[in-house]
């Protein structure tokens, strides 16, 4: 691994530095969308368990699942708009 960095800084190879930015974004990314994901599938499972054991306050829990599923989505949505903007400069760099 560490000959890539090595090949990295040296004169010559950037792209081989700018692919391992990009590659650090990509999983960056998958990792940001796959704990989004399992936070709002908690979310639901955990509503459904209260709605389950109190049914008279379905309402009030289906309001807040839905408050707090969209507050994660937003954080997300957030998170993969700042990690496009960092990468977008590395895929400039690649193609000229």
């Amino acid at each position: 691994m560490f000959d890539i960095l090595t090949l990295a800084a040296m004169e010559g190879m950037a792209a081989v530095g700018v692919g391992l930015g990009i590659l650090g974004a990509g999983i960056g990314l998958g990792l940001l969308c796959a704990g989004a994901g399992r936070g709002i599938g908690n979310i639901g499972g955990n509503a459904v368990q209260s709605v389950a054991r109190q049914p008279e306050a379905a309402g009030q829990i289906f309001v807040q699942m839905i408050i707090s599923a969209a507050l994660i989505e937003g954080f997300t949505f957030f998170a993969i708009i700042i990690a496009s903007g960092m990468a977008s400069p590395l895929i400039d760099a690649i193609t000229g």
